[in-house]
């Protein structure tokens, strides 16, 4: 059994009304809600992801700095003369080298570790620091031991308490020297203090974060802030070291992160300061909120003042374009605001006025369309007529034996039905049909002050070019080129490289003005009175081709060359 269900409708009012408080109560809801948590979520990822990325820098850098040590005293050792030198070194020369072979090994650890070499019996020979120091180290216990019970590069936390440790000295690494049958002659010593710590790392941290290096028994041997404590070192290790604990730690209003170097076991621990404190989290989230209610109260006021604004003048208006619909284009609705739904009002108004406007302007224009298409089919001229014309003066002429008046009119015809053609290409043995007709006619004119002859490969005469483009520059070098020559000389030639064809007219008349050839040789030619044909060679060459293609004009007092430069294709371009 199938059941009618009544749609329950609500007026435009209030759907207006109800949309309005909708569309700004949803999203009020939302952002009081989840706007703080996706804020502070935000600030910790973008503040984690920075973290993870800083410790990394800052591991690598301090890696490096280890493994730069280790080829220094690789490097010093290499060759076994320093341990050779630390039994001999009583000669000037001997320590001159040892000295110069010290300093060459430190270049890549300059400004961030001292290097100093003592003989096996802990005493101090060499050294790059330039303050004094101690010249002598323990031999049965401390950094010396630990380097004699090691092979290669030996690291060792100093205890700033005890008396024959240098304070300022952080951390130390020792690497024995031997000669070549085994015998230890000495050790080679790297001295770390806190300005070399600071060369280091300087510029991969901010000056509210802080570094903590700690050694492998996790004791603090560097840390990048002097007013830290021991406590408050401490306090740091103990809360990363938990068991519970991971490679970040310290979610309040620090950040914890941990990296331990893999090859000599040190902690490298980054301390930030979190991007967000809890306290002001809850302080954001309760302004927040409060601006969401008094936002919500201003929306229901708002809504119904809207609600009641825009349907008064939509109605108006829905009314209007009804009658509109019905064919009334008279119609007019006042405008009593001054806002969007006054305006609408006002484009509503001028819409029909236009509408009205257009249909007589288009009536009106249809009218004296089908008179001009009347008229032009009346003023016709059928090109047919023309050529019977002139083939009657050919006929006449050759009747009354006038071969002048024949040839011209002969060629005037090819000339013309090349003309008017429809097609506006064509090959370029064509064209030369063309100027062909046009120098018969001239040499009429001019009858033996001229000789004309081309030089075209065969290859090139199937080339499509515009019609009618060479004609212009044969007339040029006649009427212009060869003015006062009694014998004169005009050749058509081309040439075809890389694509380009060339097509040049020469002549070997008295040349051509400067002015002229800087107009012809101009990218851009305007108009000129007298030269409307070359301008118009000029303009198709660019139309058609491109601006890379057109004109180029040469001259001097033994004659003119004139020269077009389009593509050597062989159909016509799609035009």
């Amino acid at each position: 059994m199938k059941q009618t269900v009544k749609r329950f409708s609500l007026s435009f009012k209030n759907r207006v009304f109800f949309m309005c408080l909708l569309a700004t109560l949803v999203p009020l809801l939302i952002s009081s809600v989840v706007m703080v948590h996706i804020f502070t979520m935000s600030l910790n990822r973008q503040s984690e992801g920075t973290a993870k990325q800083q410790i990394t820098e800052i591991s690598e850098r301090f890696s490096r700095l280890l493994e730069d040590c280790e080829n220094t005293c690789a490097e010093l050792t290499a060759d076994g003369s320093a341990a050779w030198n630390l039994i001999d070194n009583t000669t000037i020369e001997i320590q001159k080298g040892m000295y110069l072979s010290l300093y060459q090994a430190v270049q890549e650890i300059y400004g961030h570790a001292q290097c100093s070499v003592y003989d096996a019996g802990g005493r101090l020979r060499f050294t790059t620091d330039t303050l004094p120091r101690e010249g002598k180290l323990p031999v049965y216990w401390g950094l010396l031991r630990k380097a004699s019970q090691n092979e290669g590069m030996t690291y060792y936390r100093t205890d700033p308490y005890l008396a024959v440790t240098n304070p300022s000295i952080l951390m130390q690494g020792a690497y024995s020297l031997e000669n070549p049958h085994g015998a230890r002659t000495g050790y080679v010593v790297l001295d770390f203090t806190r300005d070399n710590f600071d060369n280091v790392f300087s510029g991969f941290y901010s000056l509210t974060d802080m570094i903590l290096i700690l050694d492998d028994h996790r004791k603090p041997v560097y840390c990048s802030r002097p007013d830290y404590s021991e406590a408050q070192i401490s306090g740091i290790i103990a809360e990363l070291m938990k068991p519970q604990g991971t490679a970040e730690a310290g979610k309040g209003a620090q950040q914890y992160l941990c990296l331990r170097e893999p090859e000599r076991g040190f902690y490298v621990i980054l301390c930030r300061q979190a991007p967000i404190s809890a306290p002001a989290v809850r302080m954001m989230g309760t302004v927040v909120l409060a601006l969401s209610l008094l936002s919500l109260a201003l929306s229901l006021v708002i809504s119904e003042a809207l609600a009641r604004h825009i349907t008064r003048p939509v109605s108006r208006l829905d009314k209007a374009i009804a009658k509109v619909k019905d064919g009334d284009l008279s119609i007019q609705v006042k405008v009593k605001t001054n806002d969007e739904l006054g305006r609408l009002t006002e484009s509503f108004n001028q819409m029909v006025k236009d509408l009205k406007r257009y249909l007589e302007d288009r009536v009106q224009r249809q009218k004296d369309l089908n008179e001009t298409t009347l008229r032009l089919y009346q003023t016709q001229l059928n090109p047919h007529f023309l050529y019977n014309t002139l083939d009657t003066i050919k006929w006449s002429a050759k009747i009354h034996q006038i071969p002048e008046i024949a040839v011209l009119a002969e060629n005037l015809a090819v000339i013309l039905r090349k003309s008017i053609s429809s097609k506006p290409f064509i090959q370029l043995r064509e064209e030369l049909d063309t100027i062909e007709s046009y120098i018969k006619i001239q040499k009429i004119r001019f009858a033996g002050r001229f000789l004309y002859e081309t030089e075209i490969p065969d290859v090139l005469e199937d080339c499509v070019i515009p019609k009618m483009i060479l004609q212009p520059l044969v007339e040029n070098a006649i009427i212009h080129g060869l003015d006062g020559c009694a014998n004169g000389y005009i050749c058509i030639y081309a040439a075809q490289k890389d694509g380009i064809l060339r097509i040049s007219v020469t002549d070997d008349g008295c040349g051509m003005g400067q002015e002229m050839l800087d107009w012809m040789n101009s990218p851009n030619p305007a108009k000129r009175d007298g030269h409307l044909g070359l301008y118009n060679v000029i303009q198709i060459l660019k139309l058609y081709y491109g601006e890379e293609y057109g004109i180029q004009a040469e001259s001097d007092t033994s004659g003119t060359t004139v020269t077009i430069r389009l593509p050597a294709k062989k159909e016509a371009p799609h035009v």
